[in-house]
Order: C-alpha cells, then sequence, then structure tokens
C-alpha cells in the first residue's frame, strides 16, 4: 500500500538549440526548437509487484492542479530500472515537441502521470514553473509567428529620431522587469506576486527543514502554535476514491528498499501499517511493529503472534505477559456495561477450509481450549486445561459438543482427562465416557463420592444427595404421579461380557399423585437373589413409618406394613451364644434374653398379692371391628386376648391411654404377674399342704387311739 505509486521529478531543461545565425540585416533564419521536458522519477506498482522491464505510460498537461481535461496527451514506453527509476522526454513522441499552442497561456500548466497497469490511478499532478517561459522563449526567432523584419521601422524625414526615440520609450514602457526582493539568508524563496520572488517561511540549513522555526531538530521540523485541535502539523490528502487510493508514508531502508507502509484508505476507512521488511530481498518476513511507553514495549506484533507486555510471544496469536511491565502477574480482563443481559465472554471458533471459504467442522476437532502451561526445568511444560470439542460432523442444525476438563496425575508428565460433560450433559469423572447422568470411574482407588458441609451455627447446611423426578418437561413441568420414582441409589456389577442388571437398589417412590400439599412417599430396598439377575424388593418403608420385611407388596411393589415393623418369617435377634432382648419403650424387657443383674438395679421390691386381680382377667375370643378403623390396619380373623377395660379395672398399671383415647394393654407385664399368682397359689399350696399333713397327722392319732 502506498500512498502515490509514482515519485516524479520535472527538470526544467534548456531547449535544445538550433543553429541561429543572422543572414543578413534584411533576413533572419533558424531551425525550429524542439519543445521537450526531461521527467525523472521512481515507480512503485500499486499491486506490490515489481515493476516491468518497460513500462507504458500516459502523460497529460493541465491547466488545473485538479479535475479538468488534458490540454495536450501523449503515451510512451518507457525503460524502468530494478529500483523503479525512469527518465523520459515529454513531448519525444512528436517531431516538433509539445504543440507551442499548449502554451499559448502563460498561466501555470500540471503535468500528470499514469502508468497503464492493473490497479493503477495517476499520480498527484506536478507544476511546470519555469518550463512555459522556457517553451515561450523559444519562440523568440519568429517573434510571436513573425519574422523580425516585421518589427523594424521605416526611416522617417525630418522627424525619424523623435519617431524612433517615441516608439522605443512607447516599447519600454510597456516592459516590467521581474523583482528579487530581499530575503533572509537560509530561508527558500517564494513567488511573492506572480512574477517577483522574496522569502517563505521555509527555512533550511544544513540540511534540515524547518516550518515555523529557525532551528529544526530534524530533518524537517514543524512548530506553530494552536489549541483548538484543528492542526496537527502534517497533512495529507489522496483526493482519488479508488479501492486502492491511500495517503499516509513509506519508508525504506538503508539500501533503498521499501520496508513499511502506514496510511489511511479512502474507500473501506481503515488505517493500515504494514511492515514488509524481508531477511534478504524476497526471502521471509521478519519486521516487527512495536508500540512503548517510557521505552517499554506495551503492544509488540511480529510473524510469531502479537504480544503484550512482551517482545517474545511464545505462541501465535496473543500473549499477555508481566515480563516487561513489573506487574506480579499476567492478567486478560473483560468488562461489559449496559442495560441488557449481556456479559463478557471470551469466544474461541473453529472451522475447516480458509478463512475465505470455511468448511464444516468434524467429529472429533477441537473447537476451543483454556489451558495452563507451567515452566518445567528446561521448557514449557504440557497443556492442562478445559477443550470443548466436536462430537458430530456439523451441520446447520447439527453441532454437538463435549467439555472436558485435563489435569496431569503429581510424578507424571501426560495430561489425562477428568472430568467430561457429554453432548448428552452427562458428567463423567475419571471417564470421558459417562454412562448416565453422572459416573465417577477410578482405576486402583475407591470411586468415592462424598459431600461435606460444616455449621457454623447461623447456616445450618446438610450433606445431601438429591434426587428430583417431574411429569412433563422442564420447561413445562408437571406433578409426580403415584408409583413414581423420585431417587434412587443403585449397585451393578459386571459379569463375563458387560455390565448387567441392576443388583441392588434403593428408592424413593411417590404413593400419591402429588400436589402442593401432599407429597406422600415410601422408601424400598431391593436386591437379587443369588443365581439370578432379577431385582426384587425386599424391604419398604411406607408413608406411615411402619416397616415391612418380606411382606406383601402394595400397589407400587413397596412391602408394606401394617405395624410399624411387620416381618413376613422367622425373627431372629442376639449374638453368637445367646439370645437378643427385645424392650419395651421405657427399656423393659419384653422378651428374650435381656439384662436383669443385681448389680444394674436398685429400689428393688416385690410385688404385692396380685393372684386375685390376675384371676379377676377375663381372656377373650374376638373380632377386629377392621372396617370402622381402617388406619388401625386391624386383622380381620377372630383372635383372642384381654379387653383393656376390663383389665383396668382391676390392673389399670397395665392399662395405658393414647391420644385419641383408645385403650391399650401392656401384654409384656402379664408373663411377670403370672409369676406372682403363681407364686402366690404355691404358697397358699404349700400352707394347705401343710394343714393336711397336720390334719392326716391328727386323723392319724385318732385313728390310733380308738382301736386301743
Amino acid at each position: 500500500m502506498r500512498l502515490l505509486s509514482v515519485v516524479s521529478s520535472v527538470i526544467v531543461v534548456a531547449l535544445s538549440a538550433g543553429a541561429v545565425s543572422a543572414q543578413s540585416a534584411q533576413s533572419l533564419s533558424s531551425e525550429p526548437v524542439p519543445r521537450v521536458v526531461t521527467i525523472t522519477g521512481v515507480f512503485r506498482p500499486a499491486d506490490r509487484q515489481p515493476a516491468g522491464r518497460f513500462e507504458t505510460v500516459t502523460l497529460s498537461l493541465y491547466a488545473e492542479q485538479e479535475g479538468g481535461t488534458p490540454l495536450w496527451q501523449e503515451r510512451q514506453t518507457i525503460a524502468i530500472d530494478a529500483q523503479g527509476r525512469y527518465s523520459l522526454l515529454l513531448g519525444a513522441t512528436h517531431p516538433e515537441g509539445i504543440p507551442a499552442a499548449v502554451f499559448g497561456d502563460p498561466a501555470a500548466h500540471w503535468i500528470g502521470i499514469l502508468f497503464e497497469r492493473p490497479g493503477e490511478v495517476e499520480g498527484r499532478r506536478t507544476l511546470l514553473t519555469s518550463t512555459p517561459y522556457a517553451i515561450r522563449a523559444a519562440d523568440a526567432d519568429t517573434l510571436g509567428g513573425l519574422p523580425a523584419s516585421a518589427y523594424l521601422l521605416a526611416p522617417k524625414t525630418g522627424s525619424g529620431h523623435a519617431a524612433t526615440t517615441k516608439s522605443t520609450a512607447a516599447a519600454q514602457s510597456d516592459v516590467s522587469a521581474n523583482v528579487v526582493l530581499p530575503g533572509t539568508a537560509n530561508f527558500l524563496a517564494k513567488y511573492a506576486n506572480s512574477a517577483d520572488i522574496g522569502a517563505s517561511g521555509v527555512f533550511e540549513t544544513a540540511g534540515a527543514v524547518g516550518i515555523g522555526t529557525t532551528t529544526p531538530l530534524d530533518r524537517l521540523h514543524v512548530r506553530y502554535d494552536n489549541n483548538t485541535g484543528q492542526f496537527t502539523g502534517y497533512a495529507v490528502q489522496n483526493t482519488n476514491g479508488g479501492a486502492l487510493a491511500y495517503s499516509g508514508m513509506l519508508f525504506y531502508d538503508h539500501t533503498n528498499t521499501l520496508t513499511q507502509f502506514q496510511g489511511y484508505n479512502n474507500s473501506t476507512h481503515e488505517y493500515r501499517i504494514n511492515n514488509i521488511a524481508r531477511v534478504a530481498p524476497g526471502g521471509a518476513f521478519n519486521g516487527t511493529i512495536n508500540f512503548m511507553i517510557g521505552g517499554s514495549s506495551r503492544f509488540f506484533a511480529s510473524i510469531f503472534g502479537v504480544g503484550i507486555g512482551t517482545t517474545a510471544p511464545s505462541a501465535p496469536g496473543l500473549e499477555v505477559s508481566n515480563a516487561l511491565s513489573g506487574a506480579a502477574y499476567g492478567y486478560i480482563a473483560a468488562s461489559t456495561y449496559g442495560n441488557n443481559t449481556f456479559g463478557s465472554g471470551f469466544v474461541g471458533t473453529k472451522a475447516r477450509g480458509t478463512q475465505g471459504a470455511p468448511a464444516a467442522v468434524q467429529n472429533g476437532d477441537t473447537i476451543a481450549e483454556f489451558a495452563g502451561v507451567g515452566r518445567a526445568a528446561t521448557h514449557p511444560g504440557v497443556d492442562n486445561g478445559m477443550v470443548v470439542t466436536a462430537v458430530e460432523n456439523y451441520t446447520d442444525t447439527a453441532m454437538g459438543t463435549s467439555l472436558s476438563f485435563k489435569t496431569t496425575k503429581r510424578g507424571t508428565h501426560t495430561p489425562l482427562t477428568a472430568m467430561t460433560i457429554d453432548d448428552a450433559g452427562n458428567v463423567g469423572i475419571g471417564t470421558g465416557f459417562p454412562n448416565g447422568g453422572m459416573e465417577v470411574s477410578r482405576a486402583g482407588n475407591d470411586a468415592v463420592v462424598t459431600t461435606t458441609t460444616y455449621k457454623d451455627g447461623v447456616n445450618d447446611t446438610l450433606p445431601l444427595f438429591l434426587g428430583r423426578t417431574a411429569r412433563g418437561t422442564q420447561i413445562a413441568p408437571t406433578f409426580t404421579f403415584h408409583g413414581d420414582l423420585l431417587g434412587g441409589l443403585v449397585g451393578q456389577g459386571y459379569g463375563a461380557t458387560g455390565f448387567g442388571n441392576l443388583a441392588g437398589a434403593m428408592g424413593v417412590l411417590a404413593e400419591e399423585n402429588f400436589t402442593d400439599t401432599a407429597n406422600g412417599a415410601a422408601l424400598a430396598f431391593a436386591v437379587t437373589p443369588v443365581g439370578t439377575t432379577d431385582l426384587s424388593f425386599a424391604m419398604g418403608l411406607q408413608p406411615s413409618g411402619f416397616l415391612g420385611v418380606g411382606t406383601p407388596l402394595d400397589n407400587n411393589g413397596v412391602p408394606s406394613a401394617t405395624d410399624r415393623l411387620q416381618v413376613f418369617g422367622d425373627i431372629r435377634v442376639g449374638t453368637t451364644g445367646t439370645n437378643g432382648c427385645i424392650k419395651g419403650f421405657g427399656g423393659a424387657a419384653l422378651a428374650g434374653t435381656c439384662s436383669s443383674d443385681r448389680r444394674f438395679k436398685k429400689d428393688i421390691t416385690p410385688f404385692d398379692h396380685l393372684l386375685d386381680r390376675v384371676a379377676a382377667l377375663q381372656p377373650v375370643h374376638y373380632s377386629w371391628r377392621a372396617d370402622e378403623f381402617p388406619a388401625r390396619h386391624f386383622g380381620n380373623g377372630q383372635t383372642y386376648g384381654l379387653v383393656a377395660q376390663d383389665v383396668e379395672q382391676v390392673l389399670p398399671e397395665l392399662v395405658a391411654t393414647d391420644s385419641d383415647g383408645f385403650k391399650a394393654v401392656d401384654y409384656s407385664a402379664l408373663p411377670l404377674l403370672t409369676i406372682q399368682a403363681v407364686k402366690e397359689l404355691k404358697s397358699e399350696n404349700d400352707s394347705l399342704k401343710q394343714r393336711l399333713a397336720e390334719l392326716e397327722r391328727q386323723m392319724t392319732e385318732l385313728l390310733a387311739a380308738s382301736r386301743r
């Protein structure tokens, strides 16, 4: 890119001198002077390709600096050297050179140069200053088209001298001599008016040029005073609006090689900085662009990448570093402000093909990666981080991805996938292919899932595993149905060829259709009998809190229970070599071998006489009024026992009354009361035996006495 493709200069030349000789006082003759101008310049093609050895160029003369139609044109083929330099004679294609009529008007003339190559435009026009006067001077041999003899005055008798003198004076009165006005040393000259030359505001000393200053600090120094922001000291304007119309600057190195361009494009409004320096002519590009503050780089661009805070970016793309800034760390931040829902983001994109012709992503392509790399002893370490991967060939309606997290195990240097979220939303920890919503996999270690909470007295959180179930959809959920599984914990084992059926499970099932005020549920436990693969429920905790073990299943397949504990089958309690103990709520023994050591007891008192009261108890047969009290889960068959109200009359301590006013009998005390009653019976029996023995002795004595 460049400002102008042609840099040219116009050299005012002395017109080729024809031999001019006076033949006689009455006749003058001369050869016509060819009207040509030498032009030199440098051609830099717009397409940045080398100039050809020969190029065709159109040369145009204008009366205006901009716009207008050419006064005259010619087309030439010119030779160009390896640096793009050329030299030509304007007017050389015509025997008479530039037509004299072109310079009939003494006003300024401008030359435009257009190289006939794709993308080229006519360069900025160059002012022809002295040339028009030189061309017009060539017309001196004819004196305006007439021979000199036409201007000779015929002598007149008697008054010839006076007439001659008067004519000469008149001629001299129409002539204005050009004036060089006084100036100051080292100031460049300028036209003070259309004819006179005086000092300008441009100062030059020792090759340094100053505008507005006589002490230039560099090769060009512009000095001015302005606080409106309307002036910057340097303005460049390209009046062409074409696609390749740039205004700016070109930079050349010490070998006259173009190495950098920076400028503004009139069509695209792009400001471009382009460093095209090479290792060698035609070699690889090796230029850099460095933005610095206080001698320290803040933004550095090279063919290897872009560095912020570093002049040695380690990877293609962008590296932000604290290497030069002195900050504690490198940091990238994004901020978003606005009354909307948008936030800051970091986005990585991927496409196959090229930028001009992108193609769809394929299955297995890495779409984006965010990685951390630590320095090892002698080189950078391995990548660890987050990776987004395509899981299918992309179409406009199918773009499945997975998200993986990679870490490196201590003592190794190979990154492994530690966690994956697959395209279905399943989470795998220790596996890249999770089976189900979440799978934790380990080799050589326990696969443990732990929840921990710490109570601070303010936020009493709970360590929970939560399962939830709803009908409908995530956007429009509906109520849970009676029988739906709300959540569960299951176990599964690997057989000969794969993981088999569920071998054991614990689940929560809805025991009614859910409402906002009714969420009845049961807890069921299932196992698989040995030698089978059929999972079946073995124990259930009903919404009532009743526990059924091996009992008939309810409508959900959960073991039912009609009491706090209901067991179908035998119950075995105790430990090896001794029986266990079944106790009442207060700790009193109900059945089994229970602790009864005297050393554990105090306030020991014997039972009072109970025989009469025990004898007053009346065992009865009866049937439950089950249909009237379904919540009591009474049986339907005939059974036997005591009536609480009867027991309360003689042994009130055996009767309890619940919150509803219904009475219950402590049947566990009856064996002890029976023991006491038996003891009393035995005591009475022993007393009767003694009396009977005494009576028998007396009878024997009486009989013996009667026989005497």
